[in-house]
């Protein structure tokens, strides 16, 4: 039942997403191709994992496990899609990340693992090998081709996204991305090490299993689909915060000079975008009139100064805002 729920969770992000992306957009090209192609395997994989689905597709080809290879070419198909994806934003741009040789090779090879796949079902098929050891050489091949690209391109070059991204919510969808990838590494290594010894001996064991990758991948992709606007709402609160002190800043200049202040109403508190206008409008006001302030009071003077300290420290606008913020009444 969990699965189930899931899994139909997934997919609901899942067209939810192209719908969205397709009404914005208006076009389909090969990134959005490549997107769709993604997501759309990651949520085959999810639903053919699912226990009531596998044995009732598996029955309608004489109980062969159909439904077991599908998925692992689901699979190859979103890891060498993700991929291509990585490879074209690394030759757009040169400056986050540098391209590795092997990066290219290791898309090249997908053809090469999926034909393998195929060949060990076949074998399976014509009796060579049995069901539990097919289904352990098959998933051992996958998830060393998995280890090789989230080891070698996934991880860099997502912490490489993570560390360059200011924007509050493409940061946290590419962190949710960096956690996929790291999880998928780190069970994937598993794999590679405990499957030889289930081949060889025919006994399983919890080896390849231990990092529960499912849930926390429908974790990260769900947050990795949601609009943007609802990861906005995450900062709500410190950007609430932000602009009252931005406001008290204001009101203590309203005391020294005369200037007009445009207060925030209770209806806009609750949407960032009027919030993130709010802090706009406050902190041009402040920097248009801290100048005119008297300097020989005291109390002008200090707050004059303060400001003006902020201007060889303060590199561009988010950090004038949290310099102003930091300023002491």
């Amino acid at each position: 039942m969990g699965d189930s729920v899931l899994s139909g969770l997934l997919w609901a992000f899942i067209l939810y997403g192209m719908v969205r992306g397709y009404r914005r957009a208006r076009q389909v090209d090969r990134y959005v191709v490549i997107t769709w192609t993604i997501f759309i395997a990651l949520g085959v994989v999810f639903t053919l994992r699912i226990r009531a689905v596998q044995p009732f597709v598996d029955a309608c080809f004489y109980g062969y496990p159909v439904t077991f290879l599908v998925s692992l070419l689901a699979v190859l198909a979103a890891i060498a899609a993700y991929s291509l994806s990585l490879l074209w934003l690394v030759q757009r741009s040169p400056g986050l990340y540098r391209l590795r040789w092997f990066h290219l090779r290791l898309i090249r090879a997908a053809p090469g693992i999926a034909g393998l796949l195929v060949g060990v079902m076949a074998a399976h098929l014509a009796g060579g090998v049995s069901a539990f050891r097919a289904e352990y050489l098959m998933k051992w091949v996958v998830e060393g081709y998995g280890l090789l690209q989230s080891a070698l391109v996934f991880v860099p070059v997502n912490a490489a996204m993570v560390r360059q991204e200011r924007v509050f919510p493409m940061r946290v969808k590419h962190l949710a991305t960096l956690v996929l990838a790291v999880t998928f590494a780190l069970s994937a290594a598993f794999s590679v090490v405990f499957i030889p010894p289930i081949i060889l001996t025919g006994q399983s064991n919890q080896g390849p299993y231990v990092i529960p990758r499912g849930p926390i991948a429908a974790f990260c992709l769900v947050v990795i689909l949601i609009p943007h606007r609802w990861l906005t709402l995450l900062l709500l609160p410190r950007r609430l915060r932000c602009y009252g002190r931005l406001a008290a800043v204001e009101h203590r200049l309203e005391k020294l000079v005369d200037i007009h202040r445009e207060r925030l109403s209770l209806r806009q508190a609750f949407n960032p975008e009027q919030i993130e206008m709010a802090i706009y409008v406050t902190t041009i006001n402040i920097l248009d009139h801290y100048r005119r302030v008297d300097l020989g009071d005291p109390r002008g003077c200090e707050l004059v100064a303060q400001i003006k300290a902020l201007w060889p420290e303060c590199a561009d606008y988010d950090d004038l805002v949290e310099g102003l913020c930091r300023i002491r009444l």
